[in-house]
């Protein structure tokens, strides 16, 4: 089931396989759903935030697991895009979406910049897990 909560009809909905190759042709339609809306100016920002998200899904959520799904709905209104993504994987653990600290430049670390990117660019990071489904949600202010 696609998540609900915000009224209108999506902007586009999608169900996938949780993969890593699956990731291009899910950022690819994201963008062409949003070429020509006044959410134009934020294709970019998204592009990054979703490429970190559904990451994290296919490698943490369904870390134990050989395959999983994703669910992807895009909402838009006069100022606000939102992201809804559903998945049926393992929990995030500690709050992890609102409260992982930000990565350390001098660490030299590969990991560690995933959720302080997705927190930087969009305007409201919310998460939540209801009845065996991990619940992101994600929105980006229109300018």
């Amino acid at each position: 089931m696609l998540p609900t909560g915000t009224d209108g009809p999506a902007l586009l909905a999608l169900c996938r396989p949780a993969l890593d190759v699956v990731t291009p042709d899910v950022l690819c339609a994201v963008d062409r759903a949003l070429a020509a809306t006044k959410a134009a100016s934020r294709r970019d920002d998204v592009q990054v935030v979703l490429a970190e998200a559904i990451n994290n899904i296919a490698e943490h959520a369904y870390a134990e697991r050989d395959f999983g799904a994703l669910a992807l709905r895009i909402l838009l209104n006069d100022t606000v895009l939102t992201i809804q993504l559903t998945d049926w994987g393992g929990a995030l653990p500690d709050d992890q979406a609102q409260n992982a600290p930000p990565p350390v430049p001098t660490n030299l670390s590969e990991g560690g910049y995933g959720w302080f990117l997705i927190r930087t660019l969009t305007s409201v990071t919310s998460y939540s897990r209801v009845h065996g489904q991990n619940r992101l949600t994600l929105e980006f202010e229109l300018f």
